[in-house]
């Protein structure tokens, strides 16, 4: 008797934005973004900047119109256990952290 092995769906890379997502104010990446909306997958990894760019990051996470075209996001955040605490909700939505020990 042949064992079923189930089809295994290698995910695609995700094209890393991490450096537009820094270097771009929030409408010229939103325009980026719309050149990048074939691609299967997103992702940006950075270190903890400040409350409004960790909101930002979860902002690009939960994008529904990347949702609905069945995009793959994913996000990270470096963070010490402080800045973690100063923003609880960005990390409880599914941004990722990072741990990165005080200085």
């Amino acid at each position: 008797m042949e064992s079923e092995k189930p089809d295994i769906e290698h995910e695609p890379k995700p094209h890393d934005v991490s450096q537009e997502f820094l270097r771009m104010d929030v409408f010229e990446f939103e325009d980026f973004l719309r050149t990048l909306r074939n691609e299967p997958a997103l992702s940006i990894t950075i270190d903890w900047k400040d409350v409004p760019t960790a909101r930002r990051l979860k902002a690009f996470l939960e994008d529904s119109r990347a949702k609905m075209r069945g995009q793959k996001r994913t996000a990270t955040i470096r963070a010490t256990e402080s800045q973690y605490y100063q923003e609880l909700n960005v990390f409880a939505s599914g941004v990722k952290r990072e741990i990165v020990e005080e200085k």
